[in-house]
């Protein structure tokens, strides 16, 4: 009888450990969001939640794993009350709370800056563009925060959102 209890506790171990087929982060297909008042979309995959819109309307956020792991696409005009691109970009440099492993530096109208979250030993990557849309210059920002173990998901899925985050005009 304990050899029975054995095999079957070992058999249940090994089903556990090769994944289940009901897991939403796997099979997952991709759903399109379109901010129509700011002219900009973006590509998520399904295992994400969509959040509510904000009062203003400029964009979105999206969660999976009870908040662990965060994805947000928005959109604001640009002033230059709020600084240039350079200063934007070197404000990302210089933030404290960011470990930056990766950074892709300002062209003529975008940067990315990635790494670790310091402050919460997240993986962060974040892609600031500015957009001359048809109803005024704007700065688009994608911004993904996510657990290390999340790593092998986003990089499958992050090409994809980053290639699909574009104007809509």
């Amino acid at each position: 009888m304990k050899t029975f209890l054995v095999i079957a506790l070992l058999t249940f171990t090994v089903q556990l450990n090769a994944g289940n087929i009901n897991d939403p982060y796997q099979g997952y297909e991709y759903k399109i969001y379109v901010n129509s008042q700011r002219n900009f979309m973006i590509k998520y995959p399904s295992f994400l939640t969509m959040g509510r819109s904000s009062e203003t309307n400029d964009g979105r956020s999206f969660t999976a794993n009870g908040g662990a792991v965060y994805v947000s696409a928005t959109s604001s005009y640009f002033t230059t009350f709020e600084g240039s691109m350079q200063s934007r970009y070197a404000d990302d440099l210089n933030d404290r709370d960011y470990y930056i492993t990766y950074k892709r530096p300002l062209s003529s109208n975008w940067y990315v800056v990635s790494g670790i979250k310091r402050s919460n030993n997240k993986v962060f990557y974040k892609k600031v563009y500015l957009s001359k849309s048809y109803n005024g210059t704007q700065i688009r920002t994608m911004y993904l925060e996510y657990p290390n173990s999340w790593t092998t998901i986003f990089d499958e899925v992050l090409p994809v959102m980053l290639r699909s985050f574009k104007d809509t005009d």
